[in-house]
């Protein structure tokens, strides 16, 4: 290894566990920046579909040396059937996402991804019987209050683009409840695996659906593998993230999307950023915060009984 990746390896593994998850956490929130700023560049010249496509098929191939190195106990699951239902659900999240990415204002839409753990809880609650305290109900409908403050229903029109923005922090809270029941017998990468294989026919046939597949010219592929590139390490990363990090310290952090994104936005694309997205973003956020907290407080009991 070379004297100078060793010593920057060596100095970020004596960080404290949390210092780790927030740079973690701050390598995908740029990622996953940089991922929305080509989505909307290169929506000019492709549907969502391709995209979408591409995304899946680079991604693919970026997890093949974990394939290989993994070897057949990779694609053993007794849970198949739940594999394709998160990824459908999945596959509407990304989809509806692109879509919302190409089509709205950015700091509204990143806004509106905020309710993603919103979704999440209720979710668990219908699918997986998970119960839920007052305090923790009064949180989840105060950000939800948020969401009316970004779109100001009866002052402002509803449109599709917010709409899909809403439905894809539906299908990802989908995603992330279905992921919880298949990593009690599925390991991750398992999971990780049959995304990326099953993402890539969905995806082209939406490209088919909206009007085909093309070709990419040369020019454009070093976007497009970029595209894969930022979204397979945003996820990575923040996997990364969780794995050290307190949750409530990863969703302070993660709040940080808003601000690179809104910041792109007006660098690139000259995009001024909407203030109400701000204000219901800001509400949306310390609802999620309190939630996280509440959590975590209740885990730290259990977890000290368990030694």
């Amino acid at each position: 290894m070379i004297p100078a990746v060793a010593a920057i390896r060596t100095w970020f593994e004596a960080l404290p566990p949390n210092a780790r998850g927030l740079l973690w956490n701050l390598m995908s929130a740029f990622a996953f920046m940089s991922m929305i700023m080509l989505v909307r560049y290169m929506s000019k010249g492709y549907n969502t579909g391709e995209l979408f496509f591409w995304r899946a098929a680079i991604g693919l191939v970026l997890f093949m040396p974990v394939v290989l190195r993994a070897g057949p106990t990779l694609f053993r699951t007794r849970r198949a059937g739940l594999h394709v239902f998160r990824n459908l659900m999945h596959f509407v999240g990304i989809a509806c996402w692109f879509y919302a990415v190409a089509a709205m204002n950015l700091s509204m839409a990143m806004a509106l991804q905020f309710t993603i753990p919103l979704f999440t809880i209720v979710l668990a609650i219908l699918f997986l019987g998970e119960k839920v305290e007052p305090a923790r109900w009064l949180a989840t409908a105060i950000g939800f209050a948020g969401v009316l403050i970004i779109l100001r229903p009866g002052m402002e029109p509803i449109t599709l683009a917010a709409v899909m923005a809403l439905v894809s922090a539906v299908g990802y809270a989908g995603s992330n409840v279905t992921t919880k029941a298949l990593v009690r017998e599925d390991a991750g990468d398992t999971v990780v695996f049959y995304m990326n294989l099953m993402h890539v026919p969905m995806a082209l046939v939406l490209a088919e659906v909206l009007g085909g597949l093309k070709l990419p010219p040369l020019a454009d592929l070093p976007w497009l593998i970029a595209i894969g590139a930022c979204g397979t390490a945003a996820h990575w990363l923040m996997a990364r993230a969780l794995s050290v990090a307190d949750a409530s310290l990863v969703v302070i952090i993660d709040f940080t999307k808003l601000p690179w994104v809104t910041l792109g936005a007006l660098v690139i694309f000259g995009e001024a950023p909407v203030v109400w997205a701000w204000v219901g973003g800001a509400v949306i956020f310390f609802a999620t915060f309190y939630i996280a907290r509440r959590e975590a407080r209740a885990k730290a009991p259990a977890a000290k009984g368990t030694k």
